[in-house]
């Protein structure tokens, strides 16, 4: 299995994530979301309120391009399932499960099971890949949209 990536809440309202890439990936607060920088970057990060999530844009040259979104099926915070949308099409769903031992899990809409499962520790996330996720090809985009909404789904902005 490979090395849990690891979700922390920066002092300035921002958030990194270690494990995904050699370098991690900090998201800075800038207007209304976060400018990213790490390796595959850099991004920016917006929150939509029409899409109730956040849309992911790289650059090339002078123009941005969408690499991926969320969107909440809820207007309350928490609890309510999140579509991950990436650019290439593919469609999964962030959803929290279980009361006795409470978990983020990112699996596909269409077919059961799990392919990250993220735990709550130490005022942080620890995100690991489950035996379907070890054959998961995705780039950080991926993970930077889970991360960014397990953090707004834990009330860090």
């Amino acid at each position: 299995m490979r090395p849990a990536v690891r979700l922390t809440k920066r002092p300035d309202g921002g958030f990194r994530i270690e494990g995904v890439a050699a370098t991690p990936i900090d998201g800075v607060p800038d207007g209304d979301g976060f400018s990213l920088v790490g390796e595959g970057g850099p991004w920016r990060l917006a929150w939509s309120v029409a899409e109730r999530g956040w849309i992911l844009n790289t650059r090339e040259g002078d123009r941005a391009i969408e690499a991926g979104r969320t969107t909440a099926f809820g207007h309350e915070p928490v609890l309510a399932p999140v579509s991950v949308l990436l650019a290439d099409g593919r469609l999964f769903r962030l959803a929290m499960i279980g009361a006795s031992d409470p978990r983020v899990e990112l699996g596909r809409w269409d077919v059961p099971g799990a392919y990250l499962v993220a735990h709550a520790t130490a005022g942080a996330w620890e995100l690991e890949r489950t035996a379907s996720g070890e054959a998961l090809e995705a780039g950080p985009e991926l993970w930077i949209l889970a991360c960014a909404e397990i953090g707004r789904l834990d009330g860090w902005y």
